[in-house]
């Protein structure tokens, strides 16, 4: 049998589809996707539905009348090319962000001191008067024998800067003194001297709460603090402003 004039036609290839015939394939090929696939538009980042009721692919810029049409655009060679492209940069960018983190200096990846404390050191809290000005002050001797530091360090603080746990010491401290007096009230109405020389435990002397007078900067002769290297011991002179 000649086959030669039927077109584009060979021989066991049958014939030319209709164009109904080409409908229903349309129609059975959409079905069997639908089956096969589904389509979960709450959970997919790349696609939503516009005001128009199509759906939108973000990362293609693509837009699809039906969900039959997304799905073919799913297994299509664009989307899965941008989705490459957009793993390649988000593990660009995490790269990019573990190492800035690393480079940045917090208190968390500081490594802290850590020492044997052996205790208290002894001190002494003497009253002091200026004989021209007549103010009152205060004048700290603390003993370091075996300070294993260049020298002590001071800072006088607020009963609000010291941590809860000094806090309560303080109250309990203040509540032995005079157990008439309100520990808590007593305690928020004083300021702190607070010493540190290892490995010595910091100790934190209660002062009145009262304008200390000191320069700007550095030292003058109402405020003043020597390290004796020889001998071990620190001395800190304070005085505190007249009340107008």
């Amino acid at each position: 049998m000649d086959y030669s004039g039927r077109v584009n036609s060979k021989k066991g290839a049958g014939a030319i589809a209709s164009s109904e015939e080409e409908n229903v394939h349309r129609k059975k090929r959409i079905q069997e996707l639908l089956a096969t696939h589904i389509l979960d538009l709450d959970n997919d980042p790349y696609v939503f539905r516009n005001h128009l009721g199509f759906l939108e692919c973000k990362l293609c810029l693509t837009t699809h009348v039906s969900e039959s049409s997304y799905i073919s655009h799913l297994g299509g060679q664009k989307h899965r090319l941008n989705l490459e492209r957009r793993r390649i940069l988000d593990e660009k960018q995490n790269k990019t962000q573990v190492s800035q983190v690393g480079d940045i200096v917090s208190i968390s990846n500081i490594e802290k001191r850590k020492w044997k404390k052996i205790g208290k050191p002894e001190f002494k809290v003497t009253k002091i008067r200026h004989p021209e000005t007549l103010q009152l002050g205060l004048l700290v001797n603390i003993k370091y024998p075996k300070i294993t530091v260049t020298e002590p360090f001071f800072r006088i603080m607020s009963y609000y800067e010291l941590t809860s746990k000094n806090q309560v010491m303080s109250s309990e401290f203040i509540r032995k003194l005079d157990e008439d007096e309100d520990p808590d009230e007593a305690a928020e109405s004083c300021q702190y001297l607070v010493v540190s020389g290892e490995p010595y435990e910091n100790i934190a002397i209660a002062i009145p709460d009262k304008e200390i007078d000191k320069p700007n900067d550095g030292m003058n002769e109402k405020y003043w603090w020597f390290w004796d290297n020889d001998i071990k011991e620190f001395y800190l002179q304070f005085m505190y402003k007249t009340e107008t």
